[in-house]
């Protein structure tokens, strides 16, 4: 698979990676100050940061691999790979006669480690963690953490050291995600709030809305409703700290990127709500 970027052509992804970032170090964690979105969450008392990977199988599609892993594991049924928000913002601009840019390439540095070389992904994911922690309690502010920014891991059922996960070993933060898993459990563990991603683009997982116990968050292209499905819609593009949201909430999200011109049911169109 042939890629350009900055003016030069590769003939595969492990060429360009090898050629450009072989030595390089990867950061895992972004600050919330570099995204608009989680830039509004952040006030005198809480501070943000996130990590992206490239979602569902894309990081093995795109380097060749005869066999593909996902992040994803919802992403077909849900149909939201394709739309996925890994190409809103910066992350869906190329420069002309280029096929990628620097941010989707980091992202696929990420996942590529976290697939090949898991526990040193989450020795250095830790040792991250740890930094932004340390960082916020000289501030005096509670931090704050989303693992899946454009990945559906279930990071609950991963132990970390002597600990049961991340969320155990590291207490002190609140950690939230978005999911298009409707199975996770995780009310027992305090510091870590699930909202999940709706679809219309399968029957059956659009058919379980009234059954998941969490708030649910809803893509629209065409403005938000007042109401979707008998519960009130919240603004979700106003603030990313879902855990402070109210409960029995869908949080709409205005479709961006790729998502503005989805048919696949990932996206409601609002002009066809009845």
């Amino acid at each position: 698979m042939k890629v350009t970027f900055k003016n030069k052509s590769y003939n595969s992804y492990l060429e360009l990676l090898d050629k450009l970032y072989k030595d390089k170090p990867l950061t895992l964690l972004t600050s919330g100050e570099s995204n608009s979105k989680l830039k509004k969450g952040i006030t005198e008392k809480m501070s943000v940061s996130i990590m992206h990977l490239l979602p569902h199988d894309q990081a093995d599609q795109l380097t060749e691999r005869s066999v593909t892993r996902t992040v994803c594991p919802f992403a077909i049924s849900a149909k939201c790979w394709k739309p996925c928000l890994n190409t809103a913002g910066r992350g869906g601009i190329t420069k002309k006669g280029e096929t990628t840019n620097a941010i989707q390439l980091a992202r696929l540095r990420r996942t590529l480690f976290y697939l090949d070389h898991r526990q040193e992904f989450i020795a250095q994911l830790c040792k991250e963690i740890q930094k932004f922690v340390t960082k916020c309690q000289k501030d005096n502010i509670k931090p704050c953490i989303r693992l899946n920014g454009t990945s559906d891991i279930q990071w609950e059922l991963i132990p970390v050291e002597n600990y049961a996960n991340i969320f155990d070993m590291f207490s002190e933060v609140q950690f939230y995600d978005y999911t298009k898993i409707p199975t996770r459990k995780v009310s027992h563990i305090k510091n870590y709030h699930l909202t999940w991603s709706y679809s219309e683009a399968n029957d059956k997982y659009a058919g379980i809305f009234d059954q998941v116990p969490y708030n649910k968050a809803v893509v629209f292209n065409g403005g938000l409703p007042r109401m979707f499905r008998g519960m009130k819609v919240i603004d979700g593009d106003k603030t990313d700290m879902r855990f402070l949201d109210k409960q029995n909430r869908v949080v709409g999200l205005k479709a961006k990127g790729l998502a503005k011109k989805d048919t696949s049911g990932f996206v409601i169109q609002t002009l066809q709500i009845a």
